[in-house]
């Protein structure tokens, strides 16, 4: 069993008591209560710059961009659990969700600083989308390269009914899978859950393919353009 367990959740949400947040935060208790430390991170009360394709995080391990980015990325690379939560905007994760993504960049890819982690996503809708965005949220947990992550589940929450949003405070049904979410996450943390036929043929087609190529990428310029992400994966034993 794990101890010190600590899992975060990233709420996206524009509206601090929001649907999706009311998720996400619920999650969080259900964690708690299997025995996880545990974090709040709302990205709308960060200031998050957007990624210029610098690669600087490649090279250096920290992006140049000055705002709070670095903060937040020491909290996600220190927790065992990442709850992502966002609404569904257009059929999809919303901007600030987006940014966050990309603002974790290649770094976080290449050197596999997501291996070893749970990760669960939640999305709340006025259709039926949400089940799709939440999944969708999941898919930075499905990536990586030296080290693979795990998913332990998603949440997507339809709030309109017959015309008339409701609020998912009030649903005991959906505070109850995302509290029971977010248990399972602890769970699987504490067990050491590996989730061995969990997302197969890409993990195939990385280590047949992929891998082989960022390795001699990453070896060629670890002086270089990926010096940060040499160091850390040769720190960790990965490369």
């Amino acid at each position: 069993m794990k101890k010190n367990i600590k899992v975060v959740g990233v709420i996206s949400s524009a509206r601090f008591n929001g649907n999706t947040a009311a998720l996400v935060r619920e999650a969080l208790k259900g964690a708690e209560e299997e025995g996880a430390s545990v974090m709040e991170i709302f990205l709308p009360k960060y200031k998050l710059g957007f990624c210029t394709g610098c690669l600087t995080c490649t090279a250096k391990g920290k992006c140049p961009v000055l705002d709070d980015f670095e903060a937040i990325r020491k909290l996600i690379y220190e927790a065992d659990g990442i709850i992502l939560g966002s609404p569904t905007y257009a059929m999809e994760h919303n901007a600030i969700m987006k940014c966050f993504f990309e603002r974790l960049g290649p770094y976080t890819m290449y050197a596999s600083l997501l291996g070893g982690k749970y990760g669960a996503g939640i999305s709340t809708s006025y259709g039926n989308s949400s089940k799709k965005v939440a999944k969708g949220l999941t898919g930075v947990f499905k990536l990586g390269i030296f080290q693979r992550s795990y998913v332990s589940g998603f949440l997507g929450v339809n709030t309109m009914v017959k015309g008339v949003e409701r609020r998912v405070s009030e649903s005991l049904a959906d505070m109850n899978k995302a509290h029971d979410l977010g248990r399972k996450m602890t769970m699987d943390i504490n067990s050491g859950n590996k989730y061995h036929f969990q997302n197969l043929i890409m993990r195939i087609i990385i280590s047949i393919s992929l891998k082989p190529i960022f390795k001699k990428s990453i070896l060629r310029n670890k002086e270089g353009r990926e010096h940060a992400t040499y160091s850390s994966l040769h720190q960790r034993g990965l490369i």
